[in-house]
């Protein structure tokens, strides 16, 4: 499944397609089409900080209107002048992924829908691995032709994406489909988040090019807006977009230490060239996605479904494009059990749970961070083998304590993600710009010593403040002389010395220099 179709939170997407068929006992009577439902009766909700989170503001049915809860919060400060999605949108017109954005989505960003028909970024479905190599390395027009060839038709449009990397924010509102405007977190459109990631690819390929190709400068600069546009992109209030940053400002690191490997930049460039990467927008705040937008869609989920605006069938198909049809939930009845809850009790369970993740992740150590993760992950395997242990369905039909607690346990348990992996997949974004900085530092002292140094203590202070350690393990990085270059790398999340090995079977963090040459 791609982005495109995407339209919930990293967390919501994890786990909630199996809730149906978790929550009861399947049946093998033939389906039945779903009946025209009763008049649901208003949920008792109580708005405060301890149920809702959000106190405002409130829809026409005098619930919180979450979408625009995020909406609020992410636009702060943000212009049309100043946000890069704007631009982005530009290049990649009304229908990125083949979906067409609603035109309140455009007049949201400030800017009329653009045209069905224009000069829109081509994505790269019909190159194959060839782009993906091409982004990686150094290449020549000769190896890669239809890759030379699709870079040149989006030249235009890669022009407006470079500029829009140099802004200095990044909104790109949440909105639902025209078929179901009032629809929830749940179901956003996204296609944006895909298409910025093989723009910043198609960016990485032509800088890998000029770098073939003897144009250092037009590298670096394309380099910079992947980096950049990572970091933009990482801005986003959904944890997807964080997580689509990661991965893209990787790409740009990878990128800049080939650019490092391939050329011998004199003292001042190097200099600048830092003081460019200085000059990045901020990464993103991991915990605010939890804290907001990953909250957020908890809530706004749990709201729809004690209100009957949702169902547990609908969120498995949305999500996963199927559901029981059998179960004997509807059965006997699932409206019943919705309707039995306690949902104020239910939402501050929630609240707390996502309490004690932002509280986690506010941690400044990451290993501590990851040891309070980790717990939560327990908890949550606790939760799963506790629901699996019910007896189905008669557990949900007990007293309302009991049906509320039975239920919390499933939606806590099904929707929450998977943390150790999020955190894993920052810590790395993490350390491969440390490498990345003293990656730079030693091709400096290269400059003006001929030689790398014998040890990375020698980098202090004149070409770093410090030394950075292994965000994952906290103990100095790892570094040798080799023949040709250097060795560095940090042991990775699993916090094991692999001897430089990043394979299947290891996961170093590693810098090599020379990385690679030319046409290999």
């Amino acid at each position: 499944m791609t982005i495109t179709r995407l339209r919930c939170p990293f967390g919501l997407a994890v786990g909630i397609g199996l809730m149906l068929s978790e929550l009861c006992v399947a049946q093998h009577d033939k389906p039945a089409p779903e009946k025209p439902k009763p008049a649901w009766p208003k949920p008792k909700i109580t708005i405060s900080k301890e149920t809702t989170w959000a106190t405002e503001p409130l829809g026409a049915d005098g619930f919180i209107d979450y979408l625009e809860v995020v909406n609020r919060r992410h636009s702060k400060e943000v212009t049309i002048e100043n946000n890069a999605a704007v631009l982005l949108y530009q290049a990649m017109g009304p229908s990125p992924e083949e979906t067409r954005l609603p035109d309140r989505f455009f007049r949201r960003l400030g800017i009329e829908p653009p045209p069905d028909e224009g000069m829109y970024f081509q994505p790269s479905v019909d190159l194959g691995n060839a782009i993906l190599i091409a982004s990686e390395r150094p290449w020549k027009t000769t190896e890669f032709p239809d890759v030379a060839e699709w870079l040149r038709e989006n030249e235009s449009v890669l022009l407006t994406a470079t500029e829009a990397t140099e802004r200095s924010r990044y909104f790109s509102p949440l909105v639902s489909t025209d078929a179901k405007p009032d629809g929830g977190m749940i179901e956003v459109l996204l296609p944006g988040v895909q298409m910025s990631r093989d723009v910043a690819r198609a960016l990485a390929a032509r800088a890998m090019k000029n770098l073939a190709e003897g144009r250092q400068l037009d590298a670096w600069r394309d380099l910079l807006a992947v980096h950049r546009l990572g970091r933009l992109i990482g801005q986003g209030p959904m944890l997807i977009e964080y997580l689509v940053g990661l991965a893209v400002e990787s790409m740009a690191i990878h990128c800049e230490l080939e650019f490092l490997s391939e050329t011998k930049p004199s003292a001042k460039l190097l200099a600048m060239y830092r003081k460019q990467l200085d000059r990045l927008p901020a990464r993103a705040s991991i915990t605010d996605k939890f804290d907001i937008a990953e909250r957020v869609s908890f809530l706004d989920t749990a709201h729809r479904l004690a209100r009957g605006q949702m169902t547990l069938r609908s969120i498995a198909l949305n999500l996963q494009g199927e559901a029981d049809e059998n179960s004997l939930v509807q059965k006997l009845g699932e409206d019943l059990i919705l309707q039995s809850a306690d949902w104020n009790e239910l939402l501050k369970s929630a609240n707390a749970w996502y309490d004690r993740i932002v509280d986690a992740y506010s941690q400044p150590d990451y290993r501590e961070r990851l040891k309070s993760l980790k717990q939560l992950d327990q908890d949550i395997k606790e939760l799963v083998a506790k629901r699996r242990s019910r007896k189905g369905l008669p557990a949900l039909l007990g007293s309302k304590p009991a049906v509320t607690q039975a239920l919390s346990d499933d939606l806590i348990s099904q929707l929450l993600p998977g943390f150790t992996q999020v955190s894993s997949a920052e810590g790395r974004a993490i350390q491969r710009m440390r490498n990345l900085e003293v990656a730079f530092a030693l091709a400096l002292w290269r400059t003006e010593h001929e030689a790398y140094p014998d040890s990375l203590d020698q980098l202090a202070p004149k070409y770093l403040v410090r030394v950075p350690t292994d965000l994952f393990n906290g103990d100095p990085l790892r570094y040798a002389r080799t023949a040709e270059g250097y060795l560095l790398y940090s042991v990775g999340p699993n916090a094991a010395d692999d001897n430089g090995r990043d394979d299947q079977t290891a996961d170093d963090i590693v810098v090599r220099m020379p990385m690679r040459t030319h046409g290999q």
